[in-house]
């Protein structure tokens, strides 16, 4: 489906007001949360049905108003919007999310794919850009920021390097494409699924990865997995 389908289908008179995006703003700048209100304000077929400011009442505004699209600056002083993103999206999978954000940081962009989201776009971004941003999230599809396409094109290159059986650490290539997904907070049945493999099989291997690196939760694997993409192990 491409932007013009995804737009008509949105738009379709007969059933604008069921089918409108339903739209949460989430960012602790008050001037960013009355501009894209003005700006979705214009777009008929785009709705916005609530606004935070902070991770906690994101979470209460998600359960009340259960909009298609969030959009989350990725850091706010002590709230993470990494970590909002993947409570969203273990929470409420049909969510899309899409952040909204000052920070072109390569870390953050990775983290922010890891954790689930949907779409990564920066606030230089103009009007047009926004709304098609929040419909191709809202059908389910991703979408990137063109100036940050060199970041993921170079993490694509890297983790294909990875995947060919060369080790980092302990773990292998192919470690470490299981442990991407636990980082990405996927259940063994989903990773199974992902694998094509039965859920016994996903759980035998991550026993035995845990037991070579000493380590018994998935978050410890999640922050190995990280460590293994910066670079420190």
């Amino acid at each position: 489906m491409n932007v013009s389908q995804i737009r008509e289908h949105w738009m379709n008179k007969s059933t604008r007001q069921r089918n409108s995006i339903r739209v949460l703003l989430v960012d602790q700048s008050i001037l960013t949360l009355q501009g894209l209100k003005t700006i979705l304000a214009k777009r008929s077929h785009i709705e916005v049905v609530g606004v935070a400011h902070t991770a906690a009442k994101a979470l209460s505004a998600i359960n009340a108003y259960r909009p298609d699209v969030a959009m989350l600056e990725v850091r706010a002083e002590n709230d993470s919007g990494i970590d909002l993103c993947k409570k969203i999206r273990e929470a409420h999978p049909n969510i899309g999310v899409l952040f909204f954000t000052a920070h072109d940081d390569k870390d953050l962009l990775r983290s922010a794919i890891l954790a689930g989201a949907h779409g990564y776009l920066l606030k230089t971004a103009k009007a047009d850009a926004v709304t098609k941003s929040i419909e191709i999230v809202a059908t389910g599809q991703a979408i990137l920021d063109q100036q940050l396409t060199q970041h993921a094109l170079t993490w694509v290159k890297d983790k294909g390097t990875a995947s060919s059986g060369a080790v980092k650490g302990n773990v292998s290539g192919d470690d470490l494409r299981l442990l991407s997904y636990v980082t990405s907070g996927k259940t063994n049945k989903e990773i199974a699924l992902e694998l094509d493999v039965p859920p016994t099989v996903v759980a035998t291997r991550l026993q035995r990865i845990y037991r070579r690196l000493r380590i018994s939760r998935r978050s410890e694997a999640a922050r190995y997995y990280m460590r293994v993409e910066k670079g420190l192990v």
